[in-house]
């Protein structure tokens, strides 16, 4: 037995397509006396006719309705749900495979090929709706559509309308008052750019805050919308709510994020920092979060006046995982000491002092000192105590926190003058202001007349220079 080829089966389907348009030559000449019709239907009070067996071989729903023992020989079939042209474009389709379809009437036979269980026509139909032109004004009624009959071809056609006219879909009048099923379809796009997905988050925002403000209860007192619209997204827009902040543009966190209540974590600004840290300069880096933590503590005291605020607290309390990891030794002593130790930022210093290879280190924060020298000690003649003359600071108002402790040989402090001093215990005074206890792998000691180094670095990192 010869095998059929793909040229046999083209010209096959030829002859089937003629035959087809020999039935429906017969349908659509619509003659009562032609015993090939068997079945008719009544519309809006014109008759229409068919023959069964086209229609139940392809529509199970069409098969029931007419078996015997739903309907009675030669009995007229009233439809009220569809127009007539509707159910004759159908009732083509089930003859021929094929059918005119409008921008009118489509939405009537998908509704037909769902009812009657002709999956065919419904793919058919979907096609069209996929290439149809669709406008701003009622994209949501087609959203709306897509979804209640699972078109996910037009579904994607739609995704791609909707990106290409975010703008304007989001400005328009009309999207307040769309529908959540809409809403929630435009917001669950994957493919927006990042300009695209904070569009998305104002405009889902604002959707969220008209439906809170609609249903607000008026004897609720002191109500805080700012709140009501976080909890509301929180709840019905989670992947909205839970939008990754720490790639939105600087200009969105700050004037809609923050005026909204939406704060970025310290966990938040520390993925920032590091993000565009691996392509930007320290100094430009560090900056750029500082930045955003003062926008946002400013924006934070604005919504609390009546509460005891602190800004510089509340930007250190932001910038807790960061400044630990900063190189603020690359960055240019000046701008360390004038801008960052200005703002109250302090970090840990590192200070190690050595003599006749012997060394002793601590570790302290600099809101205790203003350090950014390295200094070089000649020569003392003292076995318990070296004076750093050219360090000379005043002495901080807030009690010192170190105290005396035993097992502690060396302490690292200023004396009464302000001059930083590294002494045995056995030569703590009073008047002392103990910085840091000095610690040693080794057991230390001064030896004098050897030169003595007292070098200072930030973060535990490079020296100071």
């Amino acid at each position: 037995m010869s095998k059929l080829i793909i040229s046999d089966i083209h010209y096959s389907e030829q002859f089937i397509y003629k035959m087809q348009q020999e039935r429906f030559k017969t349908f659509e000449l619509q003659d009562p006396a032609n015993d090939h019709f068997d079945v008719t239907f009544e519309i809006e009070g014109r008759k229409l006719y068919a023959n069964k067996f086209i229609l139940t071989s392809l529509s199970e729903t069409m098969a029931s309705m007419l078996s015997d023992r739903w309907t009675k020989k030669d009995q007229v079939i009233t439809i009220e749900a569809y127009t007539y042209d509707e159910f004759y474009q159908f009732i083509h389709f089930l003859y021929t495979g094929g059918c005119d379809l409008t921008n009118e009437n489509v939405f009537k036979l998908v509704d037909m090929a769902e009812f009657y269980g002709v999956p065919f026509l419904k793919e058919y139909c979907e096609r069209f709706l996929s290439k149809m032109k669709y406008n701003v004004g009622n994209i949501d009624e087609m959203v709306e559509f897509s979804e209640k009959y699972s078109l996910d071809r037009m579904k994607e056609a739609l995704k791609v309308f909707i990106r290409s006219n975010l703008d304007q879909i989001v400005s328009n009048k009309r999207f307040l008052s769309s529908g959540k099923l809409f809403v929630e379809f435009m917001s669950l796009d994957d493919q927006y750019s990042q300009k695209e997905k904070e569009s998305v988050f104002e405009a889902i925002y604002k959707w969220t805050e008209n439906q809170v403000i609609k249903q607000k209860n008026a004897e609720v007192k002191n109500f805080n919308l700012l709140e009501a619209v976080k909890d509301e997204l929180r709840e019905t827009f989670p992947h909205i709510y839970s939008m990754d902040k720490t790639k939105m543009s600087k200009d969105f966190l700050m004037d809609f994020m923050f005026e909204k209540g939406i704060f970025l974590s310290p966990d938040e600004f520390k993925s920032i920092y590091e993000r565009i840290r691996c392509s930007g300069d320290v100094r430009f880096c560090f900056n750029f979060v500082y930045f955003l933590a003062e926008k946002q503590a400013l924006q934070k005291q604005k919504m609390n006046p009546n509460e005891s605020f602190n800004l510089a607290d509340s930007i250190k309390a932001d910038l807790v995982d960061i400044i630990p990891i900063v190189e603020f030794y690359i960055m240019d002593k000046a701008f360390v000491m004038d801008f960052i130790v200005s703002k109250g930022i302090y970090f840990d210093i590192r200070v190690s002092i050595e003599n006749n290879r012997k060394t002793v280190t601590g570790v302290f924060k600099n809101d205790i000192l203003a350090v950014s020298h390295k200094v070089t000690c000649l020569k003392q003649t003292s076995t318990n105590m070296c004076r750093f003359l050219q360090l000379k600071f005043p002495i901080p108002s807030i009690k010192s926190s170190i105290k005396k402790m035993k097992g502690v040989d060396w302490y690292l402090c200023l004396d009464k003058n302000g001059i930083l001093t590294l002494k045995h215990h056995s030569k703590i005074k009073r008047s002392d202001y103990l910085i840091v206890e000095m610690k040693s792998e080794s057991e230390f000691s001064l030896t004098p007349n050897k030169i003595t180094v007292i070098s200072m670095s930030f973060n535990n990192l490079n020296v100071i220079t």
